[in-house]
């Protein structure tokens, strides 16, 4: 996931008070010599560093910083720094600085690694920090000392940061797989990429009684390319990519698969499928699509022939979804969610109880495969109550159970007199909707209760910006 680096990476305490970065950095200069040497080359070669974190730091007043320096050799026109490191979540902080000159502006963002990689990730790398990242090279300047630097946020035994950097080839907009291929970066066995995705789906394909090695370890990397494909566009809207499935040759039972490692996160036939897409004026399944039912297991579907009289896995489908996220609560009313598909799951003491899609989505009209009895549906920090007939409150909750929102819903979409508040009780905001859109003023209000600005909507358009508004 793409994130924007905080301004608190480059900031330090000092007798209290915030230290800005150039301060910082001239600190840090002035210890250089703590920081180990590490040499690159400007021709694409990567090289591998690994450090042992804290044997002798540099020390700004209370924080404790380590990590390594480099100097910039000659770089090609369009050449970016690229790297990858697996580090102690103690030294959760890090940053970029040069030796000589201003700090300026560096790193903005960074991917957090979605795939174990030979080499860097042994064991024990499970819940470590693990990050691929590019900087521009007009950042640097070939033969000046660079230091980057990890500062240690809390006390912690972890201390090895292993890695590797390389000058190479820049891209528009670098990707997983660009940084993979640049870094020449080789994911670790299939087993182990299972276990970084807690994924009961993988485990399944990984059983030898069932699957062939070769075609599961196929599966398993699809998976990936399927999560990776998978983005959230602004409006609501997904873009993902679908890839063609083989057939799996070995067919094993469904009913051993269960028996095995137990009853999968959901199951759709493609009947409803087929049902979801006329109603909502999409294009209907494939004929052999629609004559599947899929037994998803977190991010992957495995399809049997719809009423089959021994259902045998026919092929192993993957998805950019969790269907674990569907899951319901073994105790209590609960409901699960996943935006790219448009669905959520409700649950009494785990066993489903109603089903709809495009639920909760603004203007579009729900579809209810069942709608669930009257209750009190618990997702995360929201409450959807249910009060029969299609009316509904939606609410979200502060940490200590406070309303954060309060919305009610008609006919299944947000319609009604909406109010938000702060965790002090004063008013957030108040708005009006209608058929599931902003549609009248919106008042918005500070802390201390004093009203800070007036919107108006029009089915969920904001008057005179012609863009839509969101609460």
């Amino acid at each position: 996931m793409r994130r924007i680096l905080s301004a608190a990476l480059v900031t330090a305490a000092c007798h209290g008070q915030e230290m800005n970065p150039e301060v910082m950095k001239e600190a840090l200069a002035l210890q250089v010599e703590s920081f180990e040497e590490f040499k690159l080359s400007g021709d694409g070669k990567a090289a591998s560093f690994e450090i042992e974190l804290g044997e002798k730091p540099a020390k700004l007043e209370e924080e404790v910083f380590d990590g390594f320096r480099f100097r910039c050799p000659e770089l090609a026109e369009g050449t970016d720094f690229v790297w990858y490191f697996n580090a102690p979540t103690n030294w959760g902080n890090w940053y970029i600085f040069p030796v000589e000159g201003k700090p300026g502006q560096a790193f903005r963002n960074w991917l957090d690694a979605d795939k174990l990689y030979e080499t860097y990730d042994q064991s024990g790398s499970l819940g470590r920090l693990r990050i691929l990242q590019t900087l521009k090279g007009s950042y640097f300047k070939p033969g000046k000392e660079y230091i980057m630097w990890f500062r240690r946020t809390e006390e912690g035994k972890g201390r090895t940061l292993q890695g590797i950097a390389a000058f190479a080839k820049g891209e528009d907009s670098w990707d997983h797989d660009d940084i993979e291929k640049a870094l020449k970066l080789k994911p670790a066995p299939a087993a182990a990429q299972v276990a970084l995705l807690k994924s009961r789906g993988g485990e399944i394909l990984l059983n030898k009684d069932f699957f062939d090695p070769r075609y599961a370890e196929g599966r398993i990397d699809s998976a990936f390319d399927s999560i990776r494909s998978t983005k959230r566009m602004r409006g609501g809207f997904f873009i993902t990519m679908h890839i063609s499935v083989p057939s799996c040759t070995t067919e094993p039972l469904l009913k051993e698969i269960i028996a095995k490692h137990g009853e999968p996160d959901f199951i759709r036939t493609g009947e409803e499928l087929v049902t979801v897409r006329k109603k909502a004026g999409g294009d209907p399944p494939d004929e052999d699509d629609a004559k599947v039912t899929t037994h998803y297991y977190d991010h992957f579907g495995f399809e049997v022939e719809t009423g089959a009289a021994e259902p045998k896995v026919l092929r192993v489908t993957t998805t950019g979804a969790n269907f674990r996220d569907l899951k319901g609560e073994e105790k209590g009313d609960s409901y699960g969610r996943i935006d790219i598909e448009n669905l959520v799951v409700f649950h009494k003491n785990s066993i489903e109880v109603g089903r709809a899609y495009y639920f909760l989505e603004g203007g579009k009209t729900p579809i209810f495969m069942k709608e669930p009895p009257p209750g009190e549906y618990k997702g995360g920090d929201s409450l959807l109550i249910a009060k029969g007939k299609g009316e509904w409150v939606w609410e979200k909750r502060f940490d200590d159970g406070k309303v954060a929102s309060r919305i009610p819903m008609k006919a299944h979409q947000l319609h009604g007199k909406a109010e938000g508040f702060y965790e002090n009780g004063e008013p957030r905001f108040k708005a009006e909707y209608r058929k599931g859109e902003l549609d009248g003023e919106l008042l918005q209000y500070n802390e201390a209760g004093k009203e800070t600005g007036l919107r108006k909507f029009k089915e969920g358009k904001e008057e005179g910006s012609g863009e839509e508004g969101e609460e």
